[in-house]
């Protein structure tokens, strides 16, 4: 069976099933590009071209664009976070028993999840709620540094000091300060950070961070159209980016080929560090190998890229020599993306 039909038929199975209305598989092998689509979208068939939400997928961006800073000799990984902000903008952040640590934060340390900071997005406040049950049941609100930085201080607590052997916490919080950090560091907001260091040079035409109002699918959780558009613009960096099928396996594809920032930083992304199974932790990036009580011809397959809560991924898969992206634009069944990539891998 051909690719192109295999694609198909892994689109076909998912589309329709258990409230997923759109779904999106690409891959790129070589220069070759395969994908499938299904679902409409203001009265047009959903295509590789189709604008969609790519929450946590966004923190490649991030990280390509640090790495590209890194390069260009403007910041150092094992630089302090504090480095970045005025005296006393960030005291008492990371409170570990009695001691703040928060000085100790380098930006290695929010790359790779393991400054040891709460999750701000997910985890939990002191009274038991989390953000992001709040604004998937529809309560939407604004936000920007000074809260996430009041929550993370106030509200929840360190998990351990920074760089504490190989633990890792996966933390948005991370990524918010790192998107600050771009920010900060050459004094250009990151709208036109992403547009002149990543999309103007791939010649993306649908990746930008989120404002009201931008064209994209509707954000589902299981039957309902979830509406926040004021959050999902307050979190550019850390989960706020919108792309296109398309536009994510060209990204992908020059993250993992060098074309964005030195090629040797590419052996910067290990060594990895477990968050939650199957998923480990790098310098930037998540790694997804697939566990080895899976039938035998699925072992030893590694990916390498990122995914978000949407249903959305980008992976690079070393093994097979493919760049694989999806997305089925569902918030709840998290597994699905990943499934079919497995099957777009061995397709």
């Amino acid at each position: 069976m051909s690719l192109q039909a295999e694609l198909d038929r892994i689109v076909d199975t998912e589309h329709g099933r258990d409230d997923v209305h759109e779904v999106a598989l690409g891959v790129l092998d070589a220069e070759t590009w395969t994908h499938a689509c299904r679902g409409n979208w203001q009265g047009q068939p959903v295509g590789p071209d189709t604008p969609f939400l790519i929450a946590s997928t966004s923190k490649l961006l991030v990280t390509a664009m640090l790495l590209q800073l890194v390069g260009e000799g403007h910041l150092a990984l094992d630089d302090s976070l504090g480095r970045f902000f005025a005296p006393g903008e960030l005291d008492r952040l990371h409170l570990w028993k009695g001691t703040d640590f928060t000085s100790r934060i380098t930006l290695r340390h929010l790359l790779t999840h393991t400054s040891g900071l709460p999750d701000y997005f997910e985890g939990k406040r002191r009274d038991g709620s989390t953000l992001a049950v709040r604004l998937f049941e529809g309560h939407d609100q604004a936000f920007g540094l000074a809260e996430v930085l009041a929550w993370t201080r106030d509200e929840m607590h360190p998990s351990f000091p920074p760089g504490t052997g190989m633990k890792a916490l996966y933390s948005d919080t991370n990524f918010h300060l790192l998107t600050e950090v771009i920010v900060r560091s050459r004094g250009q907001d990151i709208d036109k950070a992403l547009a002149s260091r990543i999309a103007h040079p791939l010649g993306l035409k649908s990746t930008a961070f989120y404002k009201p109002g931008m064209g994209a699918l509707p954000l589902r959780y299981g039957s309902r159209v979830v509406e926040i558009p004021f959050a999902l613009s307050s979190m550019p960096g850390d989960g706020g980016a919108v792309s296109c099928l398309e536009d994510l396996a060209r990204f992908t594809s020059a993250f993992f080929s060098g074309a964005l920032f030195p090629r040797a930083m590419l052996e910067e992304l290990a060594p990895w560090r477990r968050i939650f199974f199957p998923l480990q932790t790098g310098t930037g990036v998540l790694r997804f190998a697939v566990p080895r009580w899976l039938p035998p011809f699925r072992q030893g397959l590694e990916f390498i890229g990122h995914s978000g809560i949407t249903g959305t991924l980008a992976f690079a898969c070393p093994p097979r020599g493919r760049i694989i992206v999806a997305n089925v634009n569902q918030l709840q069944g998290r597994s699905r993306p990943y499934k079919m990539m497995i099957k777009a891998a061995l397709a």
